[in-house]
């Protein structure tokens, strides 16, 4: 039953010139598995990472530190895809701390975020630098400069930053599938040519866990999973995102714990536990291509050097993402600059984001090429291994914050465990993580306790920390319409929209258009929005209220008036409450108009709650038969082809005429040609229906007639792709 008040002028509405929305339904499981995958590096993580540690630590712990990581990220896991069933926000972490700790907290988390993830992704840089000067040095005795490889990956990265998220996912796809292979065949080498014969376990026993030197252990482990966020930060751009991410983050953390146990003791078994300490701190990056290069032969060695080098790009090009979409979701809910949640309208790519991601890095870059720093040492491994920390510090974040957010959702259909048991349980042992990652940090850099470097990086994030909170503080205080908006991702201009309604001006009650003397005004440009799932349903459900509560239909359900505004807000709640989880709703003009969609694939669409009949028994009273008779005639006529369904637009009376109605439903029909697919909807009287035949709608069969001589609803088809780039 579509009905609203609109001007008949067509308003030309895409997707949107400066869109505050992600390109949608591009990602699926699989793809949003290599992000993570690809995040983590691997190769990179053992040939460099896990060998670097062993020289570091001085023990041979780093195998089973990776299996225990793995298991406490997977209790971890149980929460967080649990809320991630409930929040869809590309902010990722920093939104569950807003939703579930508050939003000043999760300001500064948000910061916290954006240093920890631009330090691991800066970072890589010096290691895709070093590695391929030496490679070439090696090769072809070229002596290149490795900041000037570094700029040369920077480039291609930057352009890949600003194209479509699924072709991104599609490059990586290509590099993470060949270095897990030559990764299997190193594995299967080592373990088949164990030192002095014999295929030892020493360093996959828990005791390894007990040494002086486990907190570096485990942070080393937790850098290598880091990109396990991934699945929630793409939620957006995926396909079905409830069970997507849920899907994504358990395969990729089962994957990569396997994977970087099994890879770090098969190198162990293949040189010795009682000489991979000695051997790492000799050899290292070189350590895993000179043990395979006796069994192999050099060629197929040197194929791994070169997979090495991609995969550090793989791992760039997911970080770069990842970091893009954190600056994207926070200037959208305007925490930093609103620019930053601009989306390119021809990719759906956070260009801005991206682009300023790829300056920063641009300078990092230079400022350590002039001042002569080690790019593996002082860029790669302290930056990455700084990140980590700040990735440890927000998972515990989050582990407290579901239990805080399930605390107060009483509503939700999960259980005990998902809401509190293992989040209780992964924020002790990740607090246990993070404190013995801080009593052990000297250990993990490789430097004196009393070195500058040992405070100075830990205490970095609780300046970070603290700064966003202040800026939280300020927010709340000084810009409560942003303050309202944190932490709603899409649904955040909507959140502001509905802390300020359009307000009466003058004596008409109608807002003046902006003109200038001398010109006529121009029809103004309304953005269209998708409401999230998790939007507070009063501030939509107001707009469908206020829109209908005098038409036509609305006269015939209730003819008393004042039970009609009694009745009416209850009503269009419930229907809010439903169309949020099992149809599409959209926004427009702000929060100044509403449409909403129902997918009919197999027969009429799910258009109402199950136990819809009791509930309008209960709220409507005596009126209950007309709300009864009516959807028993809009069931009845409905057509069993499969189509979209548009049971309803609104626009708050005081902008009724301008347009946004006609926005609303353009920008649908746009996306619906797009995918071939046609349109239905009931026009509930003739001025709406000579609307709707401008959008490429046509009348169907013969009016709907309600009781009581109640008034006539016409059905109008629109074929697929009736009208492409409307």
């Amino acid at each position: 039953m579509s009905t609203t008040s609109t001007s008949t002028a067509l308003i030309r509405v895409g997707p949107s010139r400066v869109s505050s929305a992600l390109a949608r339904n591009r990602l699926g499981v699989s793809s949003i598995v290599f992000f993570i995958v690809s995040a983590a590096a691997p190769l990179t993580v053992i040939g460099s990472g896990a060998v670097l540690t062993f020289a570091n630590t001085k023990t041979i712990g780093i195998p089973i530190a990776y299996a225990t990581i793995a298991v406490v990220l997977t209790v971890f896991a149980v929460g967080y895809v649990a809320m991630s069933r409930h929040i869809t926000n590309a902010g990722a972490f920093y939104t569950y701390v807003a939703q579930g700790l508050g939003r000043v907290p999760g300001v500064g988390a948000s910061f916290v975020a954006v240093v920890a993830y631009n330090a691991m992704q800066v970072g890589l840089y010096g290691g895709f630098g070093a590695v391929l000067a030496g490679h070439l040095k090696s090769w072809f005795g070229w002596n290149v400069a490795w900041w000037a490889l570094a700029l040369l990956a920077w480039l291609v990265i930057a352009v890949l930053g600003v194209l479509r998220i699924d072709f991104n996912s599609k490059v990586l796809a290509v590099l993470l599938t060949a270095e897990c292979l030559i990764m299997l065949v190193f594995n299967a080498v080592e373990l088949t040519n164990p030192a002095d014969g014999t295929v030892t376990f020493d360093s996959l026993s828990p005791s390894n866990l007990v040494t002086a030197g486990v907190g570096a252990l485990l942070v080393t482990a937790v850098t290598g999973f880091v990109g396990f966020e991934g699945g929630a930060v793409y939620a957006e751009e995926s396909r079905d995102p409830k069970r997507t991410v849920a899907r994504a983050t358990y395969i990729a953390v089962a994957f990569v714990g396997v994977l970087y146990a099994v890879s770090a003791w098969a190198l162990t078994v293949a040189v010795g536990p009682d000489k991979i300490v000695g051997a790492a701190g000799e050899q290292q990056a070189d350590l895993i291509f000179n043990v395979n290069a006796g069994f192999l032969g050099r060629w197929i060695v040197d194929i791994g050097r070169v997979l090495i080098v991609t995969s550090l790009f793989a791992a760039l090009v997911s970080f770069h993402n990842t970091v893009a979409r954190y600056l994207f979701a926070l200037g959208r809910e305007q925490v930093l600059p609103a620019r930053l949640g601009s989306t390119n309208r021809r990719t759906g790519s956070p260009y801005v984001g991206s682009l300023v991601q790829s300056v920063l890095a641009f300078v990092v870059i230079m400022v350590f090429a002039v001042a002569g720093l080690d790019p593996l040492i002082d860029l790669m491994y302290i930056g990455t291994t700084f990140g980590g920390l700040g990735v440890i510090i927000l998972m515990a974040l989050t582990s407290v914050s579901v239990v805080g957010y399930f605390a107060r959702r009483k509503d939700v259909d999960e259980n005990a465990w998902r809401k509190f048991v293992s989040p209780v349980i992964a924020a002790v042992l990740l607090l246990v993580v993070l404190y013995l990652t801080l009593d052990q940090y000297s250990t993990l850099l490789g430097l004196p306790a009393g070195h500058p470097a040992v405070w100075i990086l830990p205490s970095s994030f609780a300046v970070f920390g603290l700064a966003g909170i202040l800026w939280g503080a300020y927010l709340r205080s000084a810009r409560p319409r942003v303050y309202a908006a944190i932490g709603l991702g899409a649904n955040s201009v909507i959140g502001r929209a509905s802390q300020d309604l359009p307000k009466r001006t003058d004596s008409s009650g109608v807002l003046p258009l902006p003109s200038s003397p001398g010109f006529a005004s121009a029809p103004p440009r309304h953005e269209v929005f998708r409401v999230g799932a998790d939007h507070p349903v009063g501030p939509v459900s107001k707009v469908l209220s206020e829109a209908f509560v005098h038409s036509d239909i609305a006269k015939w359900l209730i003819p008393d008036a004042q039970d009609r505004r009694r009745i009416y807000p209850a009503y269009w709640a419930m229907a809010v409450e439903h169309a949020l989880g099992a149809g599409e709703v959209f926004a427009g003009g702000e929060l100044s108009g509403v449409s909403v969609w129902y997918p009919a694939v197999f027969g009429p669409p799910n258009a109402a709650p199950r136990d819809v009949d009791q509930r309008i028994d209960v709220m409507c009273g005596p009126y209950a038969p007309r709300f009864h008779a009516l959807s028993h005639a809009v069931t009845s006529a409905h057509p069993t082809t499969p189509h979209q369904y548009l049971a309803f637009v609104a626009v708050m009376p005081d902008l009724q005429g301008r347009g946004v109605g006609t926005a609303l439903v353009r920008h649908r029909l746009r996306e619906l040609d797009m995918a071939n697919v046609p349109a239905y909807l009931e026009a509930t009287n003739r001025r709406n229906l000579a609307l709707y035949v401008h959008l490429g709608f046509q009348p169907m069969g013969n009016p709907i007639a309600l009781p009581d001589n109640g008034p006539k609803l016409y059905p109008m088809w629109r074929p697929a792709s009736v009208h492409r780039g409307l």
